[in-house]
């Protein structure tokens, strides 16, 4: 093997260790994982985690982007009336971003910059102009109900999310159904 294989199959493997090294962090300690620490424990030096990722946008987007990805093409769950694909939704898309802090820190932050970032929140959009859609066949929104009210609503529980302690992942469902009642619509009770 020459000399250039092997360099090169170093850089292959600093940049995988790397990766996990921050996967692992930043999913267990979000946006506030020191890049130092991430290097250490990807068992390279800073340098080299720079010559990687320049930024910590660069590795941010390498850590998040496929989760961000995933959030923006998911869907409501098909033959559900609008309130309860939502609450399908919204419980199972949580539940998801509870596993990775990073994700939930920058879904709670307060600019959306990022593209991928961007694309999510439009399609949370969409997902809540489809249950408002929905809802006009059955019932289950309040009237006044509009497709961003939904997708601010998604992005409110993230926030809760963001502020549960470590392990209490199993009070999503119950603040998505507060959040739920808040939107759904009352039949009048005589």
């Amino acid at each position: 093997m020459t000399k250039v294989q092997r360099q090169r199959r170093d850089v292959v493997a600093n940049r995988a260790r790397i990766v996990s090294a921050a996967t692992t962090m930043l999913r267990e300690h979000g946006l506030s994982t020191d890049m130092r620490a991430i290097a250490k424990k990807a068992g390279v030096g800073i340098g080299t985690l720079y010559r990687h990722f320049p930024t910590r946008e660069h590795l941010l987007q390498e850590i998040t982007g496929v989760g961000l990805t995933r959030l923006a093409e998911s869907m409501l769950p098909p033959g559900l009336t609008a309130i309860d694909a939502l609450r399908q939704f919204f419980t199972a898309a949580l539940d998801q971003l509870a596993r990775n802090r990073a994700m939930v820190d920058l879904l709670a932050s307060t600019e959306v910059s990022d593209s991928s970032l961007e694309r999510c929140v439009q399609h949370l959009t969409d997902i809540g102009r489809e249950a408002v859609t929905r809802s006009t066949r059955d019932r289950t929104l309040a009237t006044d109900i509009t497709a961003t009210d939904i997708a601010y609503q998604f992005l409110a529980l993230v926030r809760i999310v963001q502020l549960l302690p470590d392990g209490r992942t199993g009070d999503i469902e119950r603040y998505v159904n507060m959040t739920l009642r808040g939107i759904e619509h009352r039949h009048s009770q005589k």
